[in-house]
This record gives structure tokens, sequence and C-alpha cells, in this order.
């Protein structure tokens, strides 16, 4: 098979292809100057040792050879170093074992004419891709590729859509300018290994500084040396990488073109809208067996538990459903994204998925045959095949006790349970997805206004107004950090229209003009919503607990930005701790944080005060914290820190911002469910 290459993957492989000849002068050069300074420190190191032999001498002449060597092992260190895929989480099957995955398999590489997988493996989750071992001769010798599949993908397709993602894979091996990607992968490799892999300099250096202390004094030379030699590559490593992801996001768009010309256009995008919405409900699914591990909750299987939770929430978003499938449309998020800015991400190593359907609808590939059964069809001896992959899913939960294996009705039962005590009722038609349910004075509201109907109240114009204002929020925040220069880039798009990174000022006016105007429209309805329901409140004697819990949700809103960015704060000032530091700075900055520390207890005292709050913390978590609070915690002792201490302090600041959303959360359901049961009794 033989796919055109765009334009725009041609001048991008120029540019790749460019980027890697800059690399090798600036490498070669590196080398020589390196290779010429070896020459010369190992000339004036026996020199010295033969003329003026003595301990001085020779230490010195020593460390001077040893400085040299130690740089130009730096430079050549990754010819030794190889990349290999961790496989312990990854289950290897055979053509006997998987005879109609292996023919699906086979088909593709005939077709696409590419090389078989030298390997098969299959994987719990929902993502599909080739890997292989490699290291620097891998640029020069051919490299036999593996092929992972998740199951949690083939649950979650038909057969012809897993075909497509699976061309897709295969396709980005079917051309030979695809090599270019190998080599810019591994070239990266080769700058990384000298930028962060550095345990073997280190341990050398340590080695040889401790025979000698001139040694040691002559050895900062190569210290120097290789942080000079370092600051050069972090940029040419920044300048390759962005020109590899441009490139990786034209090869994305080939490999789909070879996918649509085996499986067709539709299987293609089908699969690819859905596998995000699958891999939520998987996610979903497993973690709600992670939330219930102190009630030794454990799934029969963990895919029928993902088709379940898949299916109930495509019926709560309104999705078709095809032959058990959930169809996911294009701009089935586009509801809650109004945003009018667009900023291309030369970071992202894949385009969009929206601008991968648009290409592929464009190329409107027909088939004669689409197979829309599900593809967990084709899986032999499932039952084994799932005791595998669960036993690895859930390995690294410490059970007590029995376990209780929940069969998908149980599961669904309690998921559903789960799920409503943390959704708001369907009566607000997500009015509060984003916005919150604040009356920011209570001086103006009229206590004695008219009753506006539910369905103004929350319709769908008021909804979107709370989306659009959500959208002018996050463009207003990113238009900020373009004008301060946090994110650097040349242009931007704004509104379909092009504009210079130095123009942000002007369109963040703008687009602040908007949202406070938008945002005072949002209140309004907001204030309009507090009123109708205290009126309605009256029939059940509920105005007061209302204006209550309103002043409530008020308080903590008026708090909340400040306690958030106390967690920030705190865990900025103990950042310093995964750093390396000299002992004496480690007593200086934990005594400067005792009072965030002090600070930091006294909140989660008080959050432990509350039976709500306990109720969501599994006991394990419930203990970490108590003894955290009540107890004085000793984090650095002698030369060493106290890795049991620290596992207190850290859980407690993560779990400090965990238990800020959910209180946050908890209050805000508190006056919704409120409001929900006045307008039942009103009603009646």
């Amino acid at each position: 098979m033989k796919i055109q290459e765009s334009e725009g993957f041609q001048k991008q492989v120029k540019k790749t292809l460019i980027s890697i000849f800059i690399f090798i002068v600036v490498y070669l050069f590196l080398l020589a100057i390196t290779i010429g300074i070896n020459i010369f420190f190992g000339y004036i190191g026996i020199w010295s040792i033969i003329n003026y032999p003595n301990i001085l001498t020779i230490g010195l002449g020593l460390g001077l050879i040893a400085a040299g060597l130690t740089t130009l092992f730096f430079l050549i260190k990754f010819i030794f170093a190889s990349n290999k895929t961790d496989t312990s989480d990854l289950i290897e099957i055979t053509e006997a074992e998987q005879p109609e995955l292996f023919a699906m398999i086979d088909e593709l590489v005939s077709e696409i004419k590419t090389d078989f997988p030298q390997k098969v493996f299959l994987s719990h989750n929902v993502n599909a891709s080739v890997f292989y071992n490699s290291s620097f001769w891998s640029m020069f010798l051919p490299v036999r590729k593996n092929l992972q599949i998740g199951i949690g993908l083939i649950n979650s397709l038909t057969k012809q859509e897993l075909k497509a993602i699976l061309a897709h894979e295969f396709g980005h091996f079917s051309q030979r300018s695809m090599k270019v990607g190998s080599y810019v992968y591994n070239v990266n490799n080769i700058i990384y290994n000298m930028l962060y892999n550095n345990e073997s300099i280190n341990s050398i250096q340590n080695k040889m500084a401790n025979l000698s202390g001139y040694i040691a004094l002559t050895l900062y030379i190569s210290t120097f040396s290789i942080r000079g030699i370092q600051t050069i590559l972090q940029k040419l490593y920044d300048y390759i990488n962005i020109n590899y992801m441009a490139l990786s996001r034209e090869m994305e768009f080939h490999a789909d073109a070879v996918s649509v010309n085996v499986s067709g256009s539709k299987a293609l995008a089908d699969g690819l809208l859905r596998i995000s919405f699958a891999n939520y409900s998987f996610d979903t699914a497993t973690y709600f067996y992670e939330r219930k591990m102190s009630e030794n909750f454990l799934p029969q299987d963990i895919y029928q538990d993902q088709k379940s939770v898949s299916l109930f929430l495509a019926k709560k978003n309104k999705y078709e459903i095809v032959n058990g499938f959930p169809q996911i449309t294009i701009d089935a998020g586009a509801k809650y994204n109004k945003s009018k800015l667009n900023i291309e991400d030369q970071w992202a190593s894949h385009p969009s998925t929206e601008d991968r359907v648009n290409a592929i609808n464009k190329l409107n590939v027909l088939v004669d045959h689409e197979n829309d059964g599900p593809a967990i069809e084709i899986l032999r001896n499932r039952k084994v095949l799932l005791e595998k992959v669960q036993k690895l899913l859930f390995s690294e939960l410490k059970h007590e006790g029995l376990i209780n294996h929940l069969n998908n009705s149980e599961f669904q039962s309690q998921y559903e349970l789960d799920y409503y005590k943390n959704e708001f009722d369907e009566i607000f038609n997500e009015l509060y997805t984003y916005n919150n349910p604040l009356v920011h004075d209570f001086s103006e509201v009229n206590y004695d206004s008219e009753i506006t109907p539910i369905h103004e109240l929350f319709s769908d114009k008021n909804v979107e107004l709370s989306f659009e204002v959500n959208s002018l929020l996050n463009d207003k925040l990113t238009l900020e950090n373009i004008s301060n220069k946090t994110y650097k880039l040349k242009t931007f798009d704004y509104d379909g229209i092009k504009y210079k990174a130095k123009e942000a000022g002007n369109i963040l006016k703008q687009v602040e003009a908007i949202y406070n105007e938008k945002l005072s429209e949002l209140n309004a309805i907001n204030k309009r919503v507090f009123e109708s329901f205290y009126q309605m409140a009256m029939v059940s004697n509920k105005e007061y607990d209302l204006r209550n819990v309103y002043h409530k949700f008020k308080e903590l809103d008026d708090v909340f930005d400040e306690k958030y960015q106390f967690y920030f704060e705190i865990s900025n000032k103990y950042a310093f701790i995964y750093q390396q530091q000299e002992m004496s700075s480690i007593v200086t900055q934990l005594s400067n944080n005792k009072p965030l520390e002090k600070k930091l207890k006294e909140e989660i005292t008080e959050f432990l005060k509350s039976d709500e709050i306990k109720a969501e913390l599994s006991p394990e978590i419930l203990k970490y914290l108590t003894h955290f609070a009540e107890n004085e915690l000793l984090y650095f002792y002698g030369s060493s820190y106290d890795d049991s201490n620290l596992g207190y302090l850290f859980t407690a600041m993560q779990q400090y911002q965990n238990l800020l959303s959910r209180s946050y959360f908890i209050q805000k359901k508190k006056l919704l469910d409120l409001q929900k049961y006045i307008y039942d009794h009103y009603k009646k």
C-alpha cells in the first residue's frame, strides 16, 4: 500500500532532518573539543608526573587525566545505554492462544505491507501501541517491534473499529520516511541520557575523588565542562523536540490515512471518538474498587463493569446507542467549550481528536463490508485472561479479610448509588456544572418577588451562558499568561483571527469586558434562583433554612481561594525535599516551615471535626491524618530523612487539597438538595 505523503508531512520531515543534522554537527564539535582537551590534559598530567614526581603532581596529574576522561565518557556513554520497555504488567499471547486476533493482525500486515510484530501483548487498559527496546544502534540496525493491545480497548469497539485502530498503529511503520521519527526518537534518547541519566558519572567521580583531595579538586573541571555541555544540549533538546512533535502530529494524520484505506473512514472515526469515553468509563470502574478497598470489594468482571458505566453515562448524556456501543459525536464536548481562543500546542505529540476526525471524514473512504460485532468476541479463554489481568490491575490494593467479588448487577447498584450521591439533580439542567449558586449581596435580594418557573430558571439558554462564562474565564487566564510571557509563543488565534503574542494585552481587555458583562448576567440569574426558591420555601417553612445554607456556602466560597493558595504555598515550601540539599539548608528550611506545618495541622483537625468529611475518608487515610494532626513529627534526623514521617506530611498535604474541594462540593450539593426538597414540596 502506498499512501501519498502530504506536503505538510514532507515539509516537516525536512525540518526534522535539518534539526538532526545540526545536532550531529554540534555533537561532533563538542566531541572534538573534548578529545583535544583529553590529549592536552593527558600530556600535562603525564609530563608533570614524570618530571616532578611527588604526591602533589601525581594527584593533580591523575586528576587532570580523570577530568578529561570523565567528560569524554559523559559524551559517549549513550552508546552503551539501552531503553527497555517494562512488560511486567503485560500478558504475552501466541497465535495458538488467540488465533482470531492473530488472523486480524496477519491480514493487516499483509494489506499494509509491513512486518508482523515480534511479540503481541495484552494489557488491561484502553490503548494500543507498537513499542520496541531501543539503543543507539537501533538507528542503524533493523529492530523488530512489539504490539500491545488493551483489553479495555477491545471491549469498547466493534471488530471493524478494532481493525481500524490496529491499522493506524501499523501505519506508523508502513513508509520508509517514517524512519525519520525513529532517528529523532533515538537522538532525543541520546540527549536525554546526557542531560539526566548521570548516576554512573557521579559514581565514578565520587570514587575517584575519595582517592585523593587533589583528584577531587581537578574533577571540578569535568563538572564545570559537563554543565556547560548540558546547557548547550538543553537548547538543542528543546529545538529538536519542537520539530519532532510537529512531525509526530503529521505522522498521526499519515497513519490515519493508511488505516482509512484499509478499514474505511467511519470505523476509524467512530473508534477514535469513543476511545476517550471508553477510557473514562474504565477508569471510573477501576476507581470504584480502589475507593471501596476497605470494604474488600473486587470485580467478578471489570470489563462488564466498564460496559455498564459506559452505557449508563451514555444514557445520561443522551448519546445514541447502536448495537450496544455509544455513538460519540465530534461536537459532544462543544456545549461545554465556548472558547474562541485557539493556541497550537507545539509540544503536543498528537493532533486533537477533532482535527483527526475531520481529516478522516474528508478522505471519505467507504468499504464494502463492516463487521459491527463486538471485538471482545475474538478473544478466547476470556475467563483465564480476566483472572490474569485483574490480578495485575488490582495488585496494589491491600485487602484485609475475605474478598467480596461483586457481580455486574451488584456493581451497577453500588455505582449508581455513588453516582447520584455525587451529582446534582436533573432539574438544574447542568446550570451548576461550572456555576456556583451564590448570592453576593443579600441586601439586593427582593424577598417578595414573583416565582420564576423552573424551566426558565434552568433553561438551556441560561446553562449555555454559564458555560460561556467559564470559557471566558479560561480564555482570560490564558491571555494573561501570553501577555506576561508565561506562555512563550509567537501567534495565537482569537475568534478566527490571527494575532501576534504582543497583541494579547489588547485582546485581554476585550475578553475581560465581555467576561464581566456575562458574569453580571449569570449573577443576576443566581439571585433570581434564590428569590424564587425563597418564595417556594414558604410552603414548607424552609425559607430560614434556605437562607442559612446560602450564607454558609458564601462563607466557604469567600475563604476557598485563600485556603487553596495556602495549599500551593506549603507544597512549594516543602519541594526542596525532592532536591539535593546541604544538611544545614535542610534543617533551616524545615525549621522555617514549622508555622506552615502548624497551620496545616489546624486545618486538618478542623476537617476531622466534621462527620460528613470523615465519612468520605478510608480508614487508612483517616488514621494517617489523625496521626499527623496529633503528633509532633521529626522529618530529618542526623544525616537522613525519616521517610515514614514524610509520608504522613505529604499525605496530609495532598488530602488537604482533596478535602478542600470535597467540602466545597458537599456544601454545594447540600444547598441544591435543599432546593430540590423545597421544589418537590411546592409542587404538591
